[in-house]
């Protein structure tokens, strides 16, 4: 671990920031027994605790004198926005300057039903400005570990108060994580720690634009923890285009820094693709696709994603229709592939629309 980013316990840093280690510290000053800390920690990160009123298994004195030493949280909520077509959550979170972050608590099936699956931001925007992605319209800063980490200790709380656990976190919402990497990692350890939230490795998954230097590391790193790579095209002309880090780091460095994961860990990579109508989305280029890919069989899958629009963006949702044709394409030339319909539509629910609308609605005012 960095020690650079060790959470320093001046009053000002939350609770949920400190490692169990430095709770216990912390507590013991108050003359408090050392499980007391444990439950801190417990209470924070298993039961998604928000309020020190419903932190009932700490004496009620106790928590008056915690509330009074520092904050319980890095991040607060400013909004929250429920799909009436599929029941996923969208949570506009705050942090101490007012920047807002984007949250996602999608399920599987519909209105709640299914896996329970948090997508998490890692930036404030995001500095890969793909052309495409609400996210790269302004880049504030990065997050820090404790910021990621309560993004995923709200959706649990909206979770828990429908009966329901997390089953699977991805780093998919507003940022580029390996442009993050440090404090990524260590909110990756936080979220797998089994004195805290313990989820296990492969139901986290981490999701890059094609930082080669990340995934190298990552792939020494990563251990169990998936890795998805978003592409969004088969060749560097119509890529570029798209994605501009693809000018720093083409296809062939991305392929060849994805078999590196592949050999070392033994995992699958996934590689998103967002479908835009008329620009990416032909017939030819999925053959494109899956030749290109068929390197990495058989831990290789492709996720295709039809465009979630945005008033800023001048592309075209794919249809269904030839959605489903260019998944049809890619699987017959030999790579798995899968149309990932979006969720909560009915609530910008895609990386950085909601945050947008937020701004937008800010300078109007």
């Amino acid at each position: 671990m960095n020690a650079n980013l060790l959470p320093t316990a001046t009053p000002d840093c939350p609770w949920s920031a400190l490692s169990l280690a430095e709770i216990e510290a912390d507590i013991s000053t108050l003359a408090e027994p050392a499980y007391r800390a444990r439950q801190l920690r417990r209470a924070l990160d298993v039961n998604g605790l928000m309020s020190w009123d419903d932190a009932t298994d700490l004496p009620a004195s106790l928590r008056l004198r915690l509330a009074d030493r520092r904050p319980l949280r890095s991040l607060s909520l400013a909004e929250s926005h429920t799909s009436r077509l599929d029941g996923s959550v969208k949570l506009l979170l705050e942090d101490a300057s007012h920047g807002l972050i984007e949250s996602v608590l999608m399920f599987s099936g519909k209105h709640g039903a299914g896996r329970a699956t948090v997508c998490v931001s890692s930036q404030i925007g995001c500095p890969a400005a793909c052309t495409f992605c609400a996210s790269g319209l302004g880049f504030t800063r990065n997050l820090t570990s404790a910021e990621i980490t309560d993004q995923v200790a709200h959706l649990a709380s909206v979770a828990k108060q429908r009966g329901r656990r997390i089953d699977n976190i991805v780093f998919m919402g507003m940022g580029e994580p390996f442009l993050n990497y440090d404090r990524v990692m260590e909110a990756i350890r936080r979220l797998r720690d089994s004195s805290g939230f313990g989820f296990g490795a492969r139901h986290i998954t981490v999701s890059t634009v094609g930082i080669t230097p990340g995934i190298l590391k990552f792939a020494g790193d990563a251990g169990e923890v998936n890795l998805a790579i978003s592409l969004h095209a088969p060749n560097d002309e119509l890529r570029s285009r798209l994605v501009p880090y693809n000018r720093r780091f083409p296809i062939a460095d991305i392929l060849a820094a994805a078999r590196s994961y592949c050999d070392r860990t033994g995992r699958r990579v996934s590689f998103e693709y967002v479908l835009l109508e008329g620009t990416n989305d032909t017939v030819t280029l999925a053959g494109d696709l899956a030749r290109l890919l068929k390197k990495l069989n058989p831990l290789v899958h492709v996720n295709l994603i039809p465009w979630n629009p945005f008033p800023e963006a001048e592309f075209s949702r794919a249809t269904r229709d030839r959605s489903e044709r260019f998944a049809s394409t890619v699987r017959d030339g030999g790579v798995n592939a899968t149309v990932r319909y979006s969720k909560g539509l009915d609530i910008d629910a895609a990386c950085g629309q909601l945050r947008r609308q937020a701004e937008l609605e800010a300078l109007a005012s």
